[in-house]
């Protein structure tokens, strides 16, 4: 037997578009029969990563067939200027990830970073940044904002530490007074949004929204140096591990390597000394310019329990 949720949803309007009408960023507010804590769960930050949002209406869907206490606040999609071109960047060439918490008279992404912090700052104790890869991207972690057993509740991925980002919106909820964090799941060849799901549920438990135990390992790595590969030379990008192995171990050894497609020649290789996680890779062969991703590994320093795993 399920509980009655009470379920309200409403939009907030930012800018105006060249036919008058504004964009309207939706909000779906679930209220459970008994009191409890307040969770906002957002995705769709970058508009390259539409997994994030398919998790979210997911678990909506979910979440209507539970005994919820207290309040879940989902934003599935609040980038809708870049989601719409399907680019990580918004048209007016800003990170909407690193302008909160934005203002009502700035550039369209600081206007849509004031209205998303209006609501989900005065709605909310915690935050959820719910992000995935995009399709041509595979990512496995979370991003811990200063309180790893909240960040770990999440399962399933590991806990990288130490780097926090200026005007994330979880990062921004932190500096206010409230908790959050940023876990990155999926993409590529990885395009199941379950672990989207079921890691917020598994936190939505630990809040208090539900009850029963987490799913997935009872135990994650916990990861404070983390290389970033970024290629430094235009041509092809080809890769010794893909997308499927990431969130798996990787031996030391080559990652991969950008050949010129004119002459044949191999102008940049990148590898690790010792085994790490595989947190990200692209699909690959792939044209790269200077700058693009490549891959990030992980060297995990220790390890978390999951809170309430057995």
């Amino acid at each position: 037997m399920t509980s009655a949720i009470a379920r309200r949803e409403w939009s907030v309007p930012v800018g105006r578009r060249i036919d008058g009408a504004p964009w309207h960023i939706r909000f779906v507010e679930l209220r459970g029969a008994a009191p409890g804590p307040a969770t906002a769960i957002v995705a769709g930050l970058y508009g390259d990563k539409p997994l994030g949002s398919i998790a979210v209406h997911d678990l909506e869907l979910q979440l209507m067939q539970e005994q919820l206490k207290g309040t879940v606040l989902l934003a599935p999609a609040v980038n809708l200027p870049a989601l719409q071109v399907g680019t990580r960047v918004s048209p007016d060439h800003l990170y909407l990830n690193r302008r909160f918490p934005g203002t009502p008279s700035g550039f369209l992404t600081d206007q849509v970073a004031h209205a998303v912090a209006n609501v989900v700052y005065e709605h909310s104790e915690c935050v959820i940044d719910l992000h995935s890869g995009t399709p041509n991207m595979a990512l496995w972690y979370s991003y811990d904002a200063g309180d790893l057993e909240l960040t770990s509740s999440f399962g399933y991925l590991p806990v990288v530490v130490d780097f926090r980002p200026g005007g994330q919106v979880s990062a921004t909820a932190v500096e206010r007074g409230l908790s959050g964090f940023l876990p990155e799941f999926g993409g590529a060849s990885l395009p199941s949004p379950a672990a989207g799901v079921e890691g917020s549920l598994n936190t939505l438990r630990y809040r208090g929204h539900l009850g029963g135990s987490p799913t997935g390992p009872p135990r994650l790595p916990v990861i404070r140096e983390r290389p970033l590969f970024l290629a430094s030379t235009s041509g092809v990008l080809q890769a010794s591990v893909s997308t499927d192995s990431v969130g798996s171990e990787i031996p030391a050894g080559r990652l991969g390597w950008i050949t010129s497609p004119a002459t044949g020649e191999v102008w940049e290789e990148f590898e690790i000394d010792r085994p790490g996680i595989l947190l990200m890779a692209v699909t690959t062969p792939t044209i790269v310019n200077p700058g693009d991703f490549a891959f990030m590994v992980g060297f995990p320093h220790d390890e978390v329990e999951v809170p309430g795993a057995s």
